[in-house]
């Protein structure tokens, strides 16, 4: 709650108030109010409340988007103090927000659409960064310290030789990492790496991105590049599937044998082990109820974003190469991973397409 004080009353008021059977965000300017937006218990909002004196109107935005209706409104003079936390009344100060607040900011003019933008959005953290450039002792370790991917059968991670043949040679067949100085292979039969936990919390808002390259031109069955899920199913899944010849981001409604699924699609050829592969990047916005999927830095127009208020945690922790079927682990990766990176919150499209 925040408030400017008035007299005995109140010029503006920022925070909650009760819209039929449940709470709303509010912004008041004298008499009008405008009202939107549902609060979740836990979660961070960034709420900013507008009167434009050009128009004559009050606006409420939440996380960056405008939220109930554009309102007339007639200011008052606020000639008290700035309250952060409660509101003053007839009998005293009353209203008094039970949660945390931060970041707080006044203007003395509106806030144009691009710094709204740049306010409502928290940078996203990384939470994780494997190379696979090495697995000694059959760790991929993690760039800052973090949890390693643990190697199981089936997976190595090459490197070049100490001596490789010249690539403008015409003999010359050697394979080169994806990036840095080596990457993950998986055969397509048992191979996959993994960390003992999650890496990202899938009921909040997260980034997942990996570089993938398949080994076949015509694979036999869908095969799961990077998963992160459950006992049941994956919260997330990033697989190639044969069928359509497309890159898919399969997420399950719930951690259940046979969920509902929300998939997103993206036509490729196979690569057939050449080629730098495919950079795939999945992002989920919680505040907006929206998942959106990448493929070398870019989405469909059509396709690439959909709504999706089914989000869950998961338990289990990051897989490469495999995911949760109904029959248990299946769906084996046969080809090559590299650059693997975990962040909580969305990257933007420009971060994404810097990836290397």
């Amino acid at each position: 709650m925040r408030t400017w004080d008035a007299g005995t009353g109140r010029a503006f008021t920022l925070g909650l108030t009760q819209a039929g059977a449940a709470p709303a965000w509010s912004f008041a300017v004298g008499g009008a109010r405008v009202t939107g937006g549902l609060p979740e218990t836990g979660d961070w909002a960034y709420v900013l409340g507008q009167y434009d004196a050009g128009t004559g109107t009050a606006r409420l935005y939440v996380n960056g988007r405008a939220v109930g209706e554009e309102t007339a409104a007639v200011p008052v003079a606020g000639e008290g103090d700035f309250q952060i936390g409660r509101a003053r009344g007839a009998q005293g100060y009353r209203d008094r927000w039970q949660g945390e607040i931060g970041d707080v900011r006044a203007y003395d003019r509106i806030v144009v659409p691009d710094e709204l933008t740049a306010l409502a959005t928290r940078a996203a953290q990384r939470t994780g960064h494997w190379a696979l450039d090495t697995a000694p002792d059959g760790l991929a370790p993690e760039s800052d310290g973090g949890a390693p991917l643990k190697l199981g059968a089936g997976a190595s991670v090459f490197r070049l030789d100490e001596d490789p043949c010249d690539p403008f040679d015409p003999d010359c067949f050697q394979d080169w990492p994806l990036e840095g100085d080596g990457h993950l292979r998986l055969d397509g039969v048992s191979g996959h790496a993994a960390t003992d936990a999650p890496v990202v919390d899938t009921s909040g808002s997260f980034t997942v991105s990996a570089r993938v390259r398949l080994t076949d031109d015509a694979p036999a069955a869908p095969m799961t590049a990077i998963s992160q899920g459950g006992e049941h199913g994956d919260a997330f899944k990033v697989r190639f599937d044969l069928e359509n010849s497309s890159w898919d981001l399969v997420l399950a409604h719930a951690d259940e044998p046979g969920a509902p699924e929300t998939v997103l699609r993206r036509i490729e050829w196979p690569d057939g082990d050449s080629g730098v592969g495919h950079r795939v990047t999945l992002t989920y916005d919680a505040s907006a109820n929206q998942v959106s999927f990448y493929v070398d830095g870019g989405k469909e127009a059509e396709g690439g974003t959909a709504d999706f208020d089914a989000a869950w945690k998961s338990t289990g922790g990051l897989q490469l190469g495999r995911g949760r079927t109904p029959d248990g682990w299946g769906e084996h990766l046969k080809g090559v991973v590299d650059s693997v990176y975990a962040y909580a919150g969305v990257l933007s499209e420009t971060q994404i397409q810097q990836l290397p």
